[in-house]
């Protein structure tokens, strides 16, 4: 008899179980998960799918899970890069939330970026797997463009002697007088920006000299670069200064 209640009792305690295992109306989602980065304003932005951005680009991914109570979700990110049609695995992580730094761009570039988790509710010992759907975007290759003129008098047009870029992972630059004495350097850390569309504006000189306006002339820049395509940039130019023009005459 007391083997019978024994029995018994166990095949109620599995009954239970068996009840719960299949009851469970909830299970861990990430439908929601999201790529942001920090824009040339200081804004955070929704990375959009199969658009195209500067590099360096830094993206954060969330997982952003709902329904995981009680249960111990597993997560796994896939950084991938296809390039020429052909996939390379660049990185995997296990956080729910992670950052990664994307360089390399051109044409023939792209990254997807995948998010698996699996799960196992802790009291019944129900498993499962899911998924999101995948990020894709890809990186710009690099251009690099010299002006050769600019008129710092203070009217509010072509003040400031500009470099147009894009996508470049390095920049440093040097401005120096006719007789070679260097007037003014910088680079990507230490330079101002201005952007414009999809071009970066690296902002070189302003036309002065220890705090006073330089003398209209020729001067030159030397600029040294490297792109996100592997393009390794050295440009020399000259650098006309017309502070006398007026603003009818440099439109």
């Amino acid at each position: 008899m007391k083997r019978l209640i024994l029995f018994s009792a166990l095949l109620f305690s599995t009954l239970c179980v068996t009840i719960a295992q299949t009851s469970l109306e909830w299970y861990p989602k990430v439908d929601d998960a999201a790529a942001t980065f920090v824009n040339s304003q200081g804004d955070e932005e929704q990375v959009e799918i199969g658009n195209s951005y500067d590099a360096p680009f830094t993206v954060t991914f969330s997982a952003n899970p709902i329904d995981t109570i009680g249960y111990d979700v597993l997560y796994e990110w896939k950084i991938e890069q296809v390039k020429n049609g052909v996939p390379k695995l660049l990185v995997m992580r296990n956080e729910e939330n992670t950052t990664y730094t994307f360089t390399e761009g051109g044409v023939e570039v792209n990254y997807s970026i995948t998010l698996a988790i699996t799960y196992r509710h802790r009291e019944t010992g129900v498993e499962g797997e899911g998924g999101a759907e995948p990020i894709t975007f890809s990186l710009r290759g690099s251009s690099l463009e010299l002006y050769n003129a600019f008129s710092p008098n203070g009217d509010g047009t072509n003040d400031l002697f500009r470099v147009k870029t894009q996508s470049l992972l390095s920049f440093r630059m040097k401005i120096f007088n006719r007789w070679g004495q260097e007037i003014v350097s910088g680079d990507q850390n230490s330079l101002p920006t201005e952007h414009e569309g999809d071009y970066t504006y690296y902002v070189c000189w302003d036309g002065t000299y220890h705090g006073r306006l330089i003398e209209d002339g020729v001067y030159f820049i030397l600029v040294e670069a490297q792109g996100s395509d592997g393009i390794q940039y050295v440009r020399r130019g000259d650098i006309n200064i017309l502070t006398r023009l007026t603003k009818e005459e440099k439109q």
